[in-house]
């Protein structure tokens, strides 16, 4: 049998055809990988929202759960305690019972006055800041007093409770606001002075009913928060999902899915933890 011979314009042709097909399916193949390089695998975390117990969809300024510190200020850092939802202020930890993004307000409880009047942290209630401020339509302070040397004293008056806080005394009293003074505690002498703030509707049912003291202080208080932020994200890319706080410089940052980019939407570099 003799072999077949191909013409040599049919050879040719065969030949650029072959080249033709391996250099199509390079080019898909780099096209396919760079898309892959620039399409993220996942959701970007600072676009992911997260969940503690009441509160749902929280996002920026807010970090914690599935969004990192990265994505947002410390001061907004929310930690998930037993299902619990909890915001550090000036050192103190407070239970966040409510959340309005919209009105940008929050109502707040000490947790270590949550289920109980007695605290060993015994701190000021102390709000004012750049980040935080009382609503002083909604709130008014109570002063606690700790250690009083009130023992001798009988009945004891509706506004007296028990504490043990490791002080000479372990008689201890509220006054809210003050005002008018308490012609007891006017002869009685106290170790410790701290102010908590309450509702003012909470400090109402207070005056017609004393003892509900711990009631009225797991109702909590009304906060106003503002991100000093807002203005330098405003200007991002991506302003809902598109700004993040770079911990080393301790400056807000866009972000362009999980990197650092400028306004324009040029990408840096990722934020290293």
């Amino acid at each position: 049998m003799h072999p077949i011979l191909l013409s040599p314009i049919l050879t040719l042709l065969l030949l650029l055809f072959f080249f033709y097909s391996v250099d199509a399916t390079t080019s898909f193949s780099s096209e396919e990988t760079r898309n892959k390089e620039i399409q993220p695998k996942e959701t970007p975390v600072c676009s992911q929202t997260f969940a503690c117990g009441p509160l749902q969809g929280l996002s920026y300024p807010f970090t914690g759960g599935a969004r990192p510190a990265h994505c947002g200020p410390p001061e907004f850092h929310i930690s998930c305690v037993d299902d619990s939802p909890e915001l550090t202020i000036m050192s103190l930890r407070y239970r966040v019972l409510e959340l309005n993004p919209v009105h940008k307000n929050l109502r707040l409880v000490r947790s270590d006055l949550w289920n109980s009047t007695c605290t060993d942290k015994l701190a000021n209630t102390t709000i004012k800041s750049e980040f935080f401020a009382y609503n002083e339509n909604d709130d008014v302070e109570v002063s606690i007093f700790y250690g009083c040397n009130s023992s001798t004293i009988t009945p004891k008056p509706e506004n007296w409770f028990h504490c043990n806080v490791n002080l000479p005394f372990n008689d201890s009293y509220y006054l809210i606001e003050k005002f008018p003074i308490d012609q007891i505690m006017s002869g009685v002498k106290c170790k410790i002075e701290t102010t908590v703030p309450i509702l003012k509707t909470a400090a109402a049912k207070l005056g017609a009913n004393r003892s509900l003291f711990q009631e009225a202080i797991m109702e909590g208080f009304n906060v106003n928060y503002t991100n000093p932020y807002d203005k330098e994200c405003a200007k991002c890319p991506n302003f809902n999902t598109g700004c993040g706080f770079d911990p080393h410089t301790n400056r807000p940052v866009c972000l362009c899915g999980d990197r650092v980019c400028d306004l324009s939407g040029t990408i840096f570099h990722s934020i290293r933890p």
